[in-house]
C-alpha cells in the first residue's frame, strides 16, 4: 500500500515541485519506505510507497512508453493476470502489480477495470493523448480525492483530504450541505462526498478522465442480481470456496504477514485458513487493561473477546499477540486519530485501532482484518431483532434521529437530508423480481449497509492502519464473494434464527477441524472498547477544555450534547454513546477549530 498525490494546472507556479513535495509529506505514513515523482511540464505526479511486492523493482512513479502511473493498492488475481499476458504475447519485466495494472490499462481495452480482483486507487498520464486516467476499487477500500477548479484549470488529487490543503486556493472550510452530512449522517458519509467545499470523493467502483479540462466519470461495477438456486448446503459450501480462495488469494507478500484475531466469528475463519498456508502465523487481539476487572455483560456485548482469541490461537497453534492499551493513550491520540482521518470518525473506537495497528507494525507489515463480514452475512442487530423499527425510512444503525436534530442550534432540515440520501441510494439499488416484503426490506438493508455502514469501517481501516505503514487486507470485501452473498435469498442467510447463519453453517459442514463448535456458534461481539470508569471522566475533562472558544459551541446546545452523553444513548451504531460519544464531539471540537464556515 502507499499514497499517491498529484496536480495538472494551467497556471504557472513558481514553486510546483514544492507544492508536491508538500502534498507528499503530508501523507508520507502511508508510505515510509521510499517515494518518487515525475514532472511533465504543467503535471506532476508524486508517490509515497509501502514495500509490501517485488522491493527492487516496484518503484514509482512507474514509467512505460507514453504511460505513467502512481498506484495504491494490491491485486490478488496476479497469477490469472500474468497467465493472461503470457497468452497475448505481452512481457512483464516484474513481479509487482503495479506494472500488472498499467499493462491492464494499456493492452486489455476500456473494460480492463473488469479483469482487476483486488483494492486499489490510481492514476494514470497518456502522454500522446494528454490524459489523466483515475480509478478506484469496488468498495472504496482504497481511498482517492480529488479538487477540480474549471475556472482556473487546477485538477488535484491525493489518497488523503490533507494533501490537497497544500495547493494554494483549496481552501479548509465548510458550508451548509456539509453540516447537514455531518450532522445527518457522521460518521458515515455519502459516497462522493467529502465534506469540505469543491473536494470531492471519487466513489468506489468509479473511474475518472480528464482530458482538454473535461472530466467524465463512469461507474464499472454495480452489485446486480444473480438467480440464486442452490440449496442451503450447496450455498454453504460455495460461500466456503469464495472466502478461502479470498483469503489464500491475499495472503502473497514479500514481508511479515499476521491476522486480527479477536475471538469472534469472522477473524477466527481468516486466521484457521491463513494457518494452514503459514505455518508461523502471527496472530493479533486488542484488549484495555483492567477489563477483565470492570467488564459488564448487555445484549451487545455477551462476553469478552480475550478467553476466545486465548482458545482459538491455541487451536489453531498460531503465534498470538495480546496487545492492552491503556485509558490514558487511547484519550490521548484522539486528536491525532481525527487527523489522520481528516474528519470526526469514531472517537475511541478510532484512536484505538490506531494504537493497535502501532503495536502490530512492530511485527508484521501486512495484516488481515475480519471487516465487513456483518454487513454482508446480517451480523448487526438492525437485521434481525424485533424490537428495532425497520420502516422509518431512515438508516437503521440511527435508531433515534431526533437526538440529533435537537442538538443543534440552527436549523438544517436534517431529516429531509438523511431521507433524501436513504432514499437515493435505494432508486440506485438493483431490482429483484419478488414479491415478498420482507426479503425485499432485507435486501435494502443489506445494500444500504454495503454503502454506507461498511464504507466508514473501511474508511477508519484504511487511516488508521496506514497511518502506521500497516496494510490492512480484507477478505470479506472481495468483490466475487459479496455478490454471490448479495444475492442469497435472507430465509437461507438467518435460516436457524441466527446473525450470520449461512457463514457458521460454511464452515460447520466442512468436517475439517477447522475450528471448535463453540467458536463457530458464538454470539457476535462488537469491536472491543474499554470499560473502566476513569476513562469517562478523563475524556469529558478533554471534551470541555476543547470546547472553550470553539466554534462547535454556535452550532451545538453544549448542555444538551453532555445531557446526552450522560443517557448514553446511541449515536450511531452499537458502539458511539456515553464515553464513546464524548470521544466523537471531542473529534467534532476538534474539526471546527481548524475550518471555516461558509453558511
Amino acid at each position: 500500500m502507499c499514497g499517491i498525490a498529484g496536480f495538472l494546472t494551467k497556471k504557472k507556479l513558481s514553486d510546483s515541485k514544492k507544492i508536491l513535495y508538500k502534498m507528499l509529506e503530508k501523507i508520507k505514513h502511508r508510505g515510509p519506505d521510499a517515494d518518487g515523482i515525475y514532472i511533465n511540464k504543467n503535471l506532476f505526479f508524486g508517490h509515497k510507497r509501502l514495500i509490501v511486492i517485488d522491493p527492487e523493482r516496484g518503484t514509482q512513479p512507474m514509467i512505460y512508453k507514453n504511460y505513467v502511473i502512481i498506484y495504491n493498492g494490491e491485486i490478488y488475481n496476479i497469477d490469472e493476470l500474468r497467465k493472461k499476458f503470457f497468452d497475448l504475447n505481452i512481457n512483464l519485466e516484474t513481479h509487482c502489480d503495479t506494472e500488472l495494472v498499467l499493462k491492464s490499462y494499456i493492452y486489455l481495452g476500456d473494460n480492463f477495470l473488469d479483469y482487476l480482483n483486488g483494492i486499489f486507487a490510481f492514476a494514470i498520464y497518456d502522454q500522446e493523448k494528454q490524459k489523466i486516467f483515475l480509478a478506484r476499487d469496488r468498495f472504496g477500500v482504497k481511498p482517492l480525492f480529488y479538487y477540480f477548479d474549471l475556472d482556473q484549470q487546477n485538477f488535484v488529487f491525493a489518497s488523503e483530504i490533507k494533501s490537497l490543503f497544500e495547493f494554494p486556493g483549496i481552501k479548509k472550510s465548510i458550508n451548509t450541505n456539509g453540516l447537514r452530512e455531518i450532522f445527518a449522517l457522521s460518521p458515515a458519509r455519502t459516497f462522493g462526498s467529502a465534506i469540505f467545499n469543491n473536494i470531492q470523493e471519487l466513489e468506489p467502483s468509479f473511474c475518472l478522465e480528464l482530458k482538454n479540462n473535461n472530466l467524465t466519470k463512469r461507474r464499472y461495477f454495480k452489485l446486480k442480481y444473480i438467480p440464486h438456486k442452490e440449496n442451503i448446503d450447496q450455498t454453504a459450501d460455495h460461500v466456503y470456496f469464495l472466502l478461502k480462495q479470498a483469503v489464500e488469494r491475499q495472503l502473497n507478500s514479500d514481508v511479515p504477514l499476521g491476522t486480527f484475531l479477536s475471538g469472534g466469528l469472522d477473524s477466527s475463519i481468516i486466521s484457521a485458513i491463513a494457518k494452514n498456508k503459514i505455518n508461523n502465523l502471527q496472530t493479533f487481539s486488542l484488549s484495555f487493561k483492567d477489563n477483565e476487572k470492570y467488564f459488564s455483560k448487555s445484549i451487545l456485548q455477551p462476553d469478552s473477546d480475550d478467553f476466545w482469541a486465548q482458545k482459538t490461537h491455541e487451536f489453531i497453534k498460531s503465534e498470538h499477540h495480546k496487545i492492552i492499551l491503556n485509558n490514558l493513550d487511547l484519550a490521548d491520540n484522539l486528536e491525532l486519530a481525527f487527523y489522520i482521518r481528516d474528519l470526526p470518525g469514531m472517537g475511541d473506537i478510532d484512536s484505538s485501532l490506531l494504537l493497535f495497528c502501532k503495536q502490530i507494525k512492530n511485527y508484521v507489515t501486512v495484516a488481515l482484518s475480519g471487516e465487513c463480514a456483518d454487513e454482508i452475512f446480517g451480523g448487526y442487530p438492525w437485521f434481525y431483532r424485533d424490537d428495532l423499527n425497520l420502516d422509518n425510512n431512515f438508516f437503521p444503525w440511527m435508531q433515534d434521529f431526533a437526538i440529533r436534530k435537537d442538538l443543534l442550534k440552527i436549523n438544517l432540515d436534517l431529516k429531509n437530508y438523511a431521507r433524501e440520501r436513504y432514499l437515493d441510494l435505494l432508486n440506485d439499488m438493483p431490482e429483484f423480481p419478488e414479491n415478498d416484503e420482507n426479503e425485499k426490506k432485507k435486501r435494502e438493508l443489506f445494500y444500504l449497509n454495503i454503502n454506507y455502514f461498511m464504507g466508514n469501517m473501511l474508511e477508519r481501516k484504511d487511516r488508521m492502519s496506514m497511518a502506521n505503514g500497516l496494510e490492512v487486507r480484507v477478505p470479506f470485501c472481495d468483490h466475487e464473494l459479496v455478490e454471490y452473498v448479495f444475492n442469497i435469498p435472507w430465509k437461507i442467510k438467518f435460516y436457524n434464527k441466527r446473525e450470520k447463519a449461512i457463514l457458521r453453517h460454511a464452515i460447520e459442514i466442512q468436517n475439517k477441524n477447522i475450528l471448535p463448535k463453540e467458536i463457530i456458534w458464538r454470539k457476535k461481539n462488537p469491536y472491543p472498547k474499554t470499560y473502566h470508569p476513569g476513562y469517562e471522566k478523563l475524556i469529558l475533562s478533554l471534551l470541555n477544555k476543547k470546547l472553550k472558544n470553539n466554534p462547535i459551541t454556535e452550532i451545538i446546545d453544549t448542555k444538551k450534547m453532555f445531557d446526552l452523553i450522560k443517557q448514553k444513548k446511541p449515536w450511531y451504531g452499537q458502539l458511539i454513546s456515553g464515553p464513546q460519544l464524548a470521544a466523537y464531539f471531542f473529534q467534532l471540537a476538534c474539526l471546527f477549530e481548524d475550518c471555516t464556515l461558509e453558511i
